[in-house]
């Protein structure tokens, strides 16, 4: 077994690693987080770039803060529960060493977890044509996570990555139809991803590819998982990124706006660390020893890079009477840019290319805002969005597909300072069929992860509330 052969299968961790961010499974395309506002929640986040309800618009566009006054407050917080489920699963070996079948259920279950998304903002009006905001948000994210017997346990066991954003955002009304705006970022990206390790199937390989004659305890034709390991690699990287954006008013009761958030390139130096299967006869495990020696896989540092994706959206609201309120958004993020994950180790091991090819996406929605009452407003949207993954590179990891979105939502204000948000949205996931094809090279990204087939049925259930406070 040449040095290239091997650590190419717990190098896909890293793509998550530096994919950016994980929390929930994500409820927006590829691992990005949208649930950000309550309010904007409410009616699908349509029109949000032109404006919002309230200042927890400056995560979508930073412009439109100049539609508010004097000093503001909004804490709140979005509970993802994603379900993501694979049935049918079945996996296999190379066919290069016998084809075996991998051992492990045919059904798992949910293997995504909940977890609650921060939304804090705070807005200073330096005068009635600048402000200034702060906001701290977890823009992108995903937490799955297998039982040990999954049957795709050489893909993914565990994949959490998070990411935390503390921006600093500027608006200035330029006229009083035109205003823009500009956001500096600081983000924090922090990762834990691990994988089952086949080293039966590597060790009788390698021992194979030396005509020794150990290699028959190591066949995985009858062995099947007693050689099992584990690899798990951590990391963390600090960022900094912008956005800009600006909201113009054509017409009274008519607002438009449009935002950009730039990509962000992320370098991230991690540490890999291996658990290795006991070995109870000491010439099986000299023989064993130098394969491991041999293919590099020591435990040591690994470094990636990749680019976090732009998006740019556009949104418009109109106020068709003065209780009632349209808005539509149009938002393409641009995930074609994460083309191959390519990891370096420090142990001299070659190059891992991961090979990853997603497409752009494109978020659209309507929504509705019907102010029943001064204090009581009421809202409803709907949204398809786009998933980034395409059918014959859907992993574990990310088992991401095309969603739409069902949303509704009230405020209310019990009086001009203090109000509330409240917002529940069921995303509903198109099947994403897995069909991950091992090869017979063993260069190939998935030769030692096996073959692994199945149908993920995945959903995702939002609820969102925040407090506005205006002093």
């Amino acid at each position: 077994m040449t040095p290239r052969t091997r650590l190419s299968l717990p190098v896909t961790t890293l793509a998550l690693l530096l994919a950016g961010a994980m929390a929930p499974q994500a409820a927006a395309s590829g691992f990005q987080l949208r649930e950000q506002s309550a309010s904007a929640q409410g009616n699908a986040f349509a029109g949000i770039s032109a404006g919002g309800a309230d200042i927890s618009g400056m995560f979508f566009n930073p412009a439109s803060l100049t539609a508010f006054d004097g000093f503001q407050v909004v804490l709140g917080g979005s509970n993802v529960a994603p379900k993501a489920e694979l049935g049918n699963a079945k996996g296999s070996r190379t066919a290069l060493t016998g084809g075996s079948t991998i051992s492990g259920p045919t059904e798992n279950g949910n293997s995504a977890q909940s977890a609650v998304l921060p939304g804090i903002y705070a807005m200073w009006s330096v005068s009635k044509d600048f402000k200034l905001g702060l906001s701290v948000n977890a823009p992108f994210g995903l937490v799955t996570e297998y039982d040990n017997t999954f049957v795709g346990r050489y893909h993914a066991l565990k994949s959490d990555l998070k990411t935390v954003d503390v921006a600093l955002n500027a608006a200035y009304r330029v006229t009083p139809k035109l205003s823009v705006g500009a956001t500096l970022i600081y983000r924090k990206v922090e990762a834990e991803l691990s994988n089952a390790v086949d080293f039966g199937e590597i060790a009788f390989l390698g021992l194979s590819q030396a005509g020794s004659p150990a290699a028959a305890s190591f066949n995985p034709n009858t062995t099947n998982s007693a050689f099992d390991g584990k690899a798990t690699i951590k990391g963390d990287k600090a960022v900094t990124g912008y956005k800009l954006g600006l909201t113009f008013e054509p017409v009274p009761g008519v607002r438009t706006g449009l935002a950009y958030q730039g990509a962000t390139t992320v370098k991230i130096d991690g540490t890999v660390n291996y658990q290795y299967p006991t070995i109870a006869s000491p010439a099986l495990a000299g023989a064993f020893n130098a394969v491991v020696a041999g293919g590099k896989l020591q435990n040591g540092t690994a470094a990636t890079e990749i680019t976090l994706p732009d998006t740019t959206s556009f949104g418009i609201t109109w106020d068709v009477t003065s209780k009632v309120n349209l808005g539509f958004e149009a938002a393409q993020t641009g995930w074609s840019k994460f083309k191959e994950l390519r990891v370096k180790f420090g142990s001299g091991q070659a190059d891992s290319v991961t090979n990853e090819n997603w497409k752009n996406t494109l978020y659209l929605s309507l929504g509705l805002n019907w102010k029943v009452t001064d204090a009581l407003t009421l809202r409803a949207g709907l949204a398809t969005d786009q998933g980034a993954v395409e059918d014959g590179y859907r992993t574990p990891r990310i088992p991401d597909a095309d969603r739409t979105w069902m949303s509704v939502g009230m405020a209310y204000a019990f009086t001009k300072s203090f109000g509330i948000d409240l917002a529940y949205t069921h995303i509903a996931v198109k099947d994403g069929p897995v069909a991950l094809v091992a090869g017979t090279s063993p260069s190939g990204p998935d030769f030692y992860r096996g073959n692994l087939t199945g149908t993920y049925k995945n959903s995702i259930e939002i609820m969102a509330l925040q407090a506005r406070f205006s002093f």
